[in-house]
């Protein structure tokens, strides 16, 4: 009778150790798969070819981020910052508003920046201003939206910085709406990253960024017509690529050429976002080849990339605040699994010892 009880205990205790053992493992199954995919999207990320100083590609549906560049670099936006400038127009404006155009609006601009011709004295509305912002990314668009909105250009930046900070930008200061550059107007490729994230968010924006012309007719004003400065959306243009959808370029001679960028293909869609990349050449635009390859990169290697993080399965409905990935809940059932069969045994253990005593 000893023995068969000593058998027991020892057979309890080997469970109770196996289990553990078994947890333990799908523990270190899990990073460890992880780890390989990390490891195997990190070297297929090493071969791309980038001319940029700084880039990131992001997945827009999660936010994750599928390859990066130097993408904490402090860096000058140029008119990517126009961006910006579009979400505060969008949250603190009507399409319908009319703006008034004045001479301090007009006179921000240096010379050799592009503009839409605006004149002291034309009414225009925020609407066709967001689209000369964003389209040919006419600076005195910019300015006229900043003055507008806050009365003044020094005001407007400021609340171009408090949204920055509060889209989590940590690493970026603008000075002016259009990327006129300023020494201490700089950001990085994650930071414009999450602003154009944001921006997405707006069918107003969206609806403007995928443009390739516009023709400005505002009342009893001289009519303008105006070409996207984004040749990834031209058809007829070298670099045209077939899955872009918009967003916004940018140059200055100390930034470099810049461009947000963003690409859909079936149901995937990515924002890329390249800074600092080489002055076009003749046979060479680089900011499109550098998002061509990592829209490619992005399309040829989504499931890699989301095989990293299981999705989130949420319970209830979001009515039950339990939410677990994939992983998670299979090592929670099989170590409930272990448990009831450990509970199992124990009952049937002490069920035998009582039925010996009486």
């Amino acid at each position: 009778m000893k023995y068969k009880l000593h058998t027991k205990n020892f057979l309890i205790k080997l469970l109770i150790i196996l289990n553990i053992i078994m947890i333990g493992m799908l523990s270190i199954s899990s990073v460890t798969m992880a780890e390989n995919v990390t490891s195997d999207t990190e070297n297929k990320s090493s071969e791309l070819n980038i001319y940029a100083k700084s880039c990131i590609l992001v997945e827009c549906s999660t936010g994750r981020t599928a390859y990066e560049k130097n993408s904490e670099e402090k860096l000058y936006p140029a008119s990517t910052t126009k961006i910006l400038t579009a979400i505060l127009a969008v949250e603190n404006c009507k399409m319908d508003d009319v703006v008034t155009i004045t001479s301090e609006m007009t006179s921000k601009v240096p010379v050799s920046y592009t503009t839409a011709y605006l004149r002291p004295g034309e009414k225009i509305t925020v609407e066709e201003l967001l689209n000369v912002l964003l389209i040919p990314s006419a600076n005195d668009a910019g300015f006229a939206l900043a003055i507008h909105i806050s009365g003044s250009v020094e005001e407007f930046a400021n609340l171009m910085n408090t949204k920055a900070e509060e889209l989590g930008c940590t690493n970026t200061h603008f000075t002016n709406p259009s990327g006129i550059h300023n020494n201490e107007h700089y950001s990085t490729a994650k930071d414009m990253s999450l602003i154009a994230m944001k921006a997405m968010s707006y069918p107003q924006i969206v609806d403007i960024v995928c443009k390739t012309s516009y023709k400005l007719k505002p009342e009893s004003a001289i009519v303008r017509n105006f070409e996207t400065t984004n040749t990834l959306l031209k058809p007829d243009e070298p670099n045209y690529y077939e899955y872009a959808t918009g967003m916004k370029t940018g140059f200055t001679t100390p930034a470099g050429a810049c461009v947000i960028a963003t690409a859909k293909k079936d149901d995937m869609q990515f924002l890329a976002v390249v800074l600092g990349a080489p002055e076009p050449t003749t046979n060479m635009i680089y900011r499109d080849a550098d998002c061509k390859t990592l829209f490619e990169y992005g399309f040829e290697n989504y499931e890699i990339i989301t095989k990293i993080d299981k999705p989130v399965i949420s319970f209830l409905n979001d009515t039950f605040p339990i939410k677990t990935s994939v992983n998670d809940l299979l090592k929670y059932v099989i170590a409930i699994l272990g448990i009831a069969i450990l509970l199992m045994i124990i009952k049937t253990v002490f069920k035998g010892k009582k039925s010996k005593k009486k």
